[in-house]
């Protein structure tokens, strides 16, 4: 009983209150949006504020759950997660249920669950352990066909079973900055950009034309006008609201049902309408806290793992509040992505908080090295560099994000030395050659003065 008091007093010890608050304190701003945008629906707002109530303290336990565990523990059953998370997104071949044209939803009663949002979180955790084992050959061709088939096969199971690609491009930015993050040099990336952009035609026949048109529409509004009314709505919405809004319940495009999907897709729009710009600059500004705050924890990561985890959720983060602000705003195309922690959907809410779960996780582990009197980071040394030091070669220290202890003790004993290796004296690299006679002729006039001190030591020997 003790030691459980113990551990819950230390875990809220650690805990990082700024980002469990501004996750509630966004949370709490997304009801009251969410509120007044189903007010004026048929059957009102109660069945959404229930739903999304208990979806948000469902999130909160997952948050608790995820947070006091180290996940890193489970960093060797990578593929198995991986094999999951593959075989749930292609579960909607056979209990998938279509919704907006797109067949990614799984239906248990009432209650709708988007694999692709909680894939997220399994993708970040794989992919950070894939880097991690490819980490000292990662700027070599084959670790980046390794690392492109991990994401190619994820983004295959949702594409297939769905067709719904926008779901699958927070993947491919999320990957992205992860490795960058790890390391990889830029020169892979001007290469990705240019294949990416030879690619861009063969991937235009690919795609159906109601997602063209979404393209499309952003340049010339007049080729699919039913697109274009979705966004040109929220833009109204938006210029409506002015410097402070309508007032709460009282934007003529929100209750009026003129703005479409409004608790989900477009909740900007009716922040935007009823708060006016303050209410937006509130929102963004909260968003971009938190993203940074997340940014801030992968930097003191104490291992490359965790550093890589919280990189993936932050740029989980980045890519949908940007996106889904952009679209409402009309410069970026409708692709389904909600607003974090504000927007309406069970699946949705809960995936943020589990999300933020897994930082506040090595966020408690940063405080839990303070606490104990540790270093925050270590420095270790790689094998190669090990051998050049023990060749009296140049070497230099990297900081454990770069590169990882690895979980088995095996892979530590093989691969770096948790230690501090002290640096070996310079030594003059070359020495310059005496010629032989001026050597000979030191030791000839070093034995000269030495007769005169051997023979005064045994004469004064004889005397005695």
């Amino acid at each position: 009983m003790q030691n459980m008091k113990e551990k819950i007093s230390r875990y809220f010890q650690t805990m990082d209150y700024l980002l469990l608050i501004l996750a509630l304190c966004c949370s709490a701003f997304g009801l009251v949006l969410i509120f007044s945008a189903t007010h004026a629906m048929d059957g009102g707002s109660a069945r959404y504020m229930a739903i999304q109530t208990l979806a948000i303290l469902l999130g909160l336990v997952g948050f608790t759950i995820i947070s006091s565990i180290d996940l890193e523990r489970f960093t060797p059953m990578w593929r198995l997660v991986f094999l999951i998370n593959v075989l749930f997104q292609l579960s909607l071949i056979f209990f998938g249920y279509e919704n907006g044209g797109n067949k990614s939803w799984l239906r248990f009663g009432s209650i709708g669950i988007q694999p692709a949002e909680l894939g997220k979180l399994l993708f970040v955790f794989t992919f950070a352990k894939h880097i991690n084992l490819l980490r000292y050959q990662l700027n070599r061709v084959k670790s980046l066909v390794q690392l492109g088939a991990h994401l190619l096969i994820i983004m295959l199971a949702i594409i297939l079973p769905s067709k719904d690609v926008g779901m699958s491009l927070p993947y491919v930015f999320i990957a992205v900055l992860m490795l960058f993050a790890a390391g990889l040099s830029l020169k892979w990336f001007a290469g990705g950009v240019i294949l990416a952009c030879a690619a861009v035609p063969i991937l235009w026949q690919v795609l159906d034309n109601f997602q063209k048109n979404r393209i499309l529409v952003l340049f010339d509004p007049t080729i699919s006008p039913d697109t274009y009314w979705q966004q040109q709505q929220s833009r109204i919405a938006i210029g409506s609201g002015k410097l402070f809004g309508t007032g709460f319940l009282k934007g003529s495009q929100t209750q009026n049902n003129m703005l479409p999907e409004k608790q989900t897709d477009f909740i900007f729009g009716v922040a935007g309408e009823e708060w006016g710009l303050i209410g937006c600059m509130v929102i963004v500004a909260a968003l971009m806290i938190l993203i940074f705050r997340v940014f801030y924890v992968a930097f003191y990561a104490p291992s490359q793992i965790s550093s890589l985890i919280c990189v993936g959720i932050g740029s989980m983060l980045l890519f949908q509040t940007f996106e889904n602000i952009f679209m409402c705003l009309g410069i970026g195309p409708v692709m389904g992505l909600t607003l974090p922690f504000f927007s309406y959907g069970g699946s949705s809410i809960a995936t943020m908080f589990l999300a933020l779960g897994m930082v506040v996780g090595v966020s408690r582990k940063i405080k839990q090295r303070k606490l104990s009197g540790l270093p925050l980071m270590e420095t270790v040394v790689s094998e190669q560099e090990t051998e050049k030091r023990s060749r009296g070669g140049k070497g230099w220290l990297v900081n454990l994000r770069v590169l990882l202890v690895d979980d088995t003790e095996q892979e530590k004993k093989r691969s770096i030395t948790v230690e501090w290796l002290p640096k070996r004296k310079k030594r003059d690299s070359v020495q310059k050659k005496r010629p032989v006679h001026s050597r000979k002729k030191k030791v000839k006039k070093q034995t000269k003065k030495k007769h005169p001190d051997t023979t005064d030591q045994r004469d004064e020997s004889g005397e005695e």
